[in-house]
């Protein structure tokens, strides 16, 4: 988990949700998130998840993916996955964005994320570096790993 976090796409919080939401009754899931409140604490945890995600971010960090590989091909999944449960959590709170109803959370994410996205920037030009044998990249990737954790504050 600690690495999804770090490339912000937080992927095992939220992949397959989407799409379960998808294949399930949304009257269901209304009345679920209405009735049941381990539901409702799931799909607000979810909710949060989604929103500190940063699908434009973690885009970066595929040049550090082998070619042959076909990160695009993986990574054009990733993010119909993310839109089926973006569109999900959406529907069943019936809100028109995430952390509608938690505005002091949403404005936190908006004001962090600023300062957080050069760090992502940063770590995958050092991982680059590292990568390539600059042992010098060492510290400052360190560095990095701990600045976008401490930053996200949810990370292991």
């Amino acid at each position: 988990m600690f690495a999804w976090t770090q490339n912000r796409t937080l992927l095992p919080a939220w992949y397959g949700c989407g799409s379960a939401f998808a294949a399930a009754d949304p009257e269901a899931l209304a009345s679920l998130q209405r009735e049941l409140p381990f539901f409702a604490s799931l799909l607000g945890n979810l909710e949060m998840t989604l929103a500190k995600s940063s699908l434009e971010i973690a885009r970066e960090y595929l040049e550090l993916v082998p070619a042959e590989l076909e990160p695009e091909r993986f990574f054009a999944r990733i993010a119909a996955e993310h839109e089926r449960a973006v569109q999900g959590v959406l529907s069943i709170l019936g809100q028109e964005r995430l952390l509608e109803r938690s505005p002091i959370l949403r404005r936190s994410i908006g004001i962090r994320n600023p300062y957080v996205d050069p760090m992502n920037g940063i770590q995958v030009e050092l991982l680059r570096r590292y990568r390539a044998g600059d042992d010098r990249a060492r510290l400052p990737l360190g560095r990095a790993i701990a600045g976008i954790a401490s930053a996200l504050r949810n990370t292991g």
